[in-house]
């Protein structure tokens, strides 16, 4: 019996500390690009959570330098322990190594912004990007994340990625609408597709941002296997049709160049 009681009590404790390190979880990820600072009150109310409850995290999260407070404005950001980590797993990360060397030579050849991305959980996430030189360009940052079916290089995962996997990222996604471009239907989703497969291109006309296309391909390891794409934005208005073959070419050609970095030898 008293067996059995250490055990439940273990199992209560465990319990507990799950449900901290998902609240704290919560909290780290609830920053973004667009919102690099929140107040205390914005996070307790967009998280759910008690304004005691995050101010203990934030303490805490604090201490550990992974978040930091405003002395003036008492917003919250992301810390120096969170970028210390994101730069360990940046070196670690053979696809980012070699990534931005890539990219630069994309976009001395377009003079268009260029980004590598990879699929994380059911979105696409920027991990590299070499922003044009030019004025009139499209701004990408790093940790920018995107919704597969609006994006072209969304829509080179949704291609690659099994049958089971596909639906079960329709259903979470549900393929919301972000213009009157996006493609919000399965079936014109699933036909557009096909031909992103047939041809190894994938294009984005306006469909995550008004007035933004891109055009992505897919890099790939030494054994093969899908790991990420590669993608050219632009301002849709100053690129006229007859530029968007050597565009294609470009990007095709630089995705070649990452999966040979990468030990892919097709």
């Amino acid at each position: 019996m008293i067996k059995k009681k250490a055990i439940a009590s273990e199992d209560a404790a465990v319990s507990t500390s799950r449900k901290t390190v998902d609240k704290a979880m919560q909290l780290l990820h609830a920053f973004s690009n667009d919102e690099a600072e929140l107040s205390l009150t914005v996070l307790s109310e967009r998280l759910g959570m008690h304004k005691s409850v995050v101010s203990r995290l934030v303490s805490c999260l604090c201490e550990w330098r992974m978040l930091d407070r405003d002395p003036v404005t008492k917003r919250i950001r992301l810390g120096m322990g969170v970028l210390q980590l994101g730069l360990q797993v940046a070196n670690q990360n053979v696809l980012y190594r070699h990534s931005l060397n890539v990219l630069g030579k994309l976009v001395e050849r377009t003079r268009h912004t260029a980004h590598v991305s990879v699929l994380d959980d059911i979105s696409m996430l920027v991990i590299a990007t070499v922003q044009s030189p030019d004025a009139l360009r499209v701004n990408l940052r790093q940790g920018d994340r995107r919704p597969l079916h609006a994006t072209a290089a969304g829509k080179i995962m949704l291609a690659y990625m099994s049958e089971h996997n596909f639906r079960a990222v329709v259903e979470d996604s549900g393929l919301p609408r972000l213009t009157n471009s996006t493609i919000t239907d399965v079936r014109e989703l699933e036909q557009h597709l096909q031909e992103v497969r047939r041809s190894g291109m994938a294009w984005n006309e306006g469909e995550s941002f008004v007035g933004v296309g891109s055009c992505a391909a897919g890099v790939f390891d030494a054994t093969g296997t899908f790991v990420g794409a590669i993608t050219s934005v632009f301002p849709l208005n100053i690129v006229p049709q007859e530029q968007r073959k050597t565009i294609e070419e470009e990007v095709c050609r630089s995705a070649r160049e990452l999966s040979a970095a990468l030990g892919w030898n097709h």
